[in-house]
């Protein structure tokens, strides 16, 4: 008799450099990471009522081509970082609350999203995506609730997913759909990103950063004495948008600026804090996508981050040279992706008054664009909501997105440090 095979030892497989930061600073002592779902949204299909079996075969191929979402990780303490090739089938939870109407559904809906904003991503059990479909009485409609992990994806990895849900609840080929979205695995981007580094391009790249930073990286705060430790995190949200021609305005000025439509909104926020919350230079946090690897276009990950620079733009300076100085800072920044964040980290961490800890110690201000989120099942698009946040990180955290159609700036603030009718009224610069 022939002896059973034995079974392959596991192999463990370093992650990209973005997803290894986000990896390590998480990591609690019980195994878990306490990171805030940040990419979780609510679909609303009001009369529709989705057939479930159909959704979750979509959502299997989904996740075929984005196997992030089903790989073990977890942090070795001579390697890092690393995650372990694995398969998993998703399921779509099913809940039918009390209130079977249309209100009722939503609000059931909204009820759990907000909770996941809370959950927890354990590293030795648990699962990255999350998909629940809160359904009333035949007719009534239906609302998915979409949660990933914010560890392992940035809004970029999910929208992307989103359209590979859209387009595979479209297609009944498998194969092809599969063909047609196939992708590089997480290890081949970790390859091409320590070939990219290697020798002198990363303290290069380190170099050319400090040098737009002489005076150290920057305290974005507000002119307050609260010591960041005793303010509470608890955080109240604002939002606002731009539509019709007060959209197409905007637009029209990015035009004839030479600017992005986040570019401008950047600016226009900016430019109303200066007198609140400014130092005498301008500096800000410029996100960018983080995918600075051919191979890493298309994976699904948490890539986006944001690198701290200061700009030229005094005090006394107008809208328009802010417009120009946000321009210059964001298009630097993007030619300088690959600034490993562990550097970024360690500067901003070890700056003035955060005691070596990391930057959500510090008091400061985040801007950061949004994709479009967009999900089309059976020839209608979702309508997009999102949860409560409860906390706030920072200061105050600003999201623009522009769809298109119209302009979306959400936050959330710290009531401990800022008041209703002062965030309203940076809001209000947008218009």
């Amino acid at each position: 008799m022939t002896a059973p095979a034995e079974k392959p030892a596991d192999v463990w497989r370093s992650v990209p450099h973005r997803m290894s930061i986000g990896l390590n600073h998480q990591l609690g002592d019980d195994g878990s990471l306490p990171s805030e779902n940040l990419t979780c949204f609510v679909f609303a299909f009001p009369g529709q009522d989705l057939d479930v079996g159909r959704l979750e075969r979509a959502l299997a191929r989904a996740v075929a081509v984005n196997p992030a979402l089903c790989h073990h990780y977890r942090v070795d303490p001579d390697h890092g970082p690393q995650y372990r090739e694995a398969s998993w089938r998703p399921h779509v939870e099913i809940v039918e609350p009390p209130e079977t109407d249309w209100p009722g559904v939503r609000a059931a809906a909204q009820r759990i999203a907000d909770a996941e904003m809370l959950t927890r991503f354990d590293l030795r059990d648990g699962r990255l995506l999350k998909v629940v479909c809160v359904r009333g009485s035949a007719g009534t409609g239906s609302v998915l609730v979409i949660k990933v992990d914010h560890t392992v994806c940035d809004g970029l990895s999910y929208a992307q997913l989103l359209d590979d849900l859209s387009a595979a609840h479209r297609c009944d080929d498998e194969g092809e759909f599969a063909a047609r979205r196939r992708r590089a695995s997480l290890a081949r981007v970790a390859a091409a990103e320590r070939r990219l580094l290697a020798g002198r391009a990363r303290e290069e790249l380190c170099e050319a950063w400090r040098r737009r930073l002489p005076e150290g990286i920057p305290e974005l705060v507000l002119h307050r004495p609260t010591p960041w430790r005793a303010c509470t995190a608890e955080g109240e949200q604002a939002s606002t948008v731009l539509t019709g021609e007060a959209y197409r305005r905007h637009v029209r000025q990015a035009a004839d600026l030479s600017v992005s439509s986040f570019m401008l909104a950047t600016a226009k926020l900016l430019h109303a804090m200066r007198p609140s919350v400014l130092g005498e230079d301008l500096s800000f946090f410029s996100p960018f996508p983080g995918r600075f690897v051919p191979a890493a276009r298309g994976v699904l990950g948490n890539f986006v981050s944001v690198l701290p620079v200061t700009v030229d733009a005094p005090r006394d300076a107008g809208l328009g040279q802010t417009v120009d100085a946000v321009r210059e800072g964001v298009l630097w920044t993007m030619r300088h992706q690959g600034i490993p964040f562990d550097a970024i980290r360690d500067a901003v961490g070890n700056g003035h008054g955060t005691s070596g800890e990391y930057a959500y110690e510090r008091r400061s201000i985040f801007i950061s664009g949004n994709p479009t989120m967009r999900l089309e099942l059976n020839g209608v698009c979702g309508e997009v909501s999102v949860p409560k946040l409860s906390d706030a990180m920072f200061d105050i955290s600003l999201w623009i997105s522009d769809t298109g159609r119209e302009l979306r700036c959400s936050s959330v603030f710290r009531k401990a440090l800022l008041e209703r009718p002062l965030v309203d009224t940076w809001l209000a610069a947008l218009t």
